[in-house]
């Protein structure tokens, strides 16, 4: 988040990237403490993903991304799109981001991920019934309720696909060197 928040909004310092945060409700679905911010910007500092634009202090200083950062934010996104573990809400950090991708990009990455969400739905009533016997019957509603996360996650990409443009101007959209 704090790669991406530089890279869209940068030059900006921690104090900026805890107000986007807030602004954007982060802390809905995760927690980036003040101090993480401040050691996430020194990783992303000492590798090469950011740079130092001004600033006496480590309170004043602002930093924009580089174009190994770009790169670097990219290469998160996509692996966000061709993960196949389907975590609850697993998609949001890249939703903050999707016009640092091309449309079709997001198209391929979507697409697979329904794609990937079929075949495991494919095989929902064999794995509920070889469970049933493993434990108590109220255990057996994890397993339904992270079915039905299977579907709502496969019926929002097909929803998010088909209300998705044709094409978005992406050019100047992230300030990089």
């Amino acid at each position: 988040m704090v790669l991406g928040i530089v890279a869209y909004r940068g030059p900006i310092g921690a104090y900026g990237i805890e107000k986007v945060l807030k602004e954007w409700a982060v802390s809905r679905w995760t927690t980036i403490a003040a101090p993480s911010i401040y050691q996430q910007l020194r990783t992303l500092s000492s590798r090469g993903f950011i740079d130092v634009t001004s600033g006496e202090s480590e309170r004043a200083t602002q930093y924009v991304c580089t174009t190994k950062g770009r790169e670097q934010l990219l290469s998160l996104l996509r692996s966000l799109l061709e993960e196949r573990d389907f975590q609850p809400l697993s998609l949001i950090p890249l939703l903050y981001f999707t016009p640092t991708l091309t449309i079709d990009e997001l198209r391929r990455g979507l697409s697979a991920r329904v794609a990937a969400i079929e075949t495991v739905l494919a095989h929902e009533q064999e794995f509920l019934d070889q469970s049933r016997d493993l434990g108590p019957a109220h255990a057996m509603e994890i397993l339904r309720l992270t079915w039905h996360g299977f579907r709502a996650d496969r019926d929002w990409c097909l929803d998010y696909l088909a209300r998705l443009p044709e094409s978005w101007q992406v050019a100047g959209w992230i300030d990089c060197d």
